[in-house]
């Protein structure tokens, strides 16, 4: 398994925690960690980053769809969504942005190095 430096953006501070500690326990880095937009858009220009994992609902106007575009055309970094969402509007407005993978939350260990895989 490739050891890969990840960047989070979650605006649930224990679902962040929760999800960093999975990622530590399967071998990988965390290089980051987000609760909005802004944010994630500032580390990303200056950060190492092989992979962003998303919420698609996040602190602030923008939210994790916007990112996904955002990362599309300017970082070409892979990235998975997680969420909660269940509109199916959203969810296909979030599978057109091409993610690598789109986890359910809440996220479990097994299908989190599924999608890392």
């Amino acid at each position: 398994m490739q050891k890969l430096y990840i960047y989070i953006v979650e605006d649930n501070p224990l679902i962040a925690c929760a999800l960093k500690k999975m990622l530590l326990n399967i071998g990988h880095n965390i290089c980051g960690i987000a609760e909005c937009y802004d944010e994630a858009v500032k580390d990303l220009g200056i950060l190492n980053v092989d992979l962003v994992i998303t919420d698609i609902m996040l602190k602030g106007e923008q939210n994790g769809i916007d990112l996904a575009h955002y990362i599309n055309q300017h970082l070409h970094i892979p990235f998975i969504f997680q969420s909660s969402i269940t509109s199916a509007d959203i969810i296909n407005m979030a599978f057109k942005t091409g993610p690598n993978a789109f986890l359910p939350k809440p996220v479990s260990k097994a299908a989190l190095i599924k999608a890392l895989a």
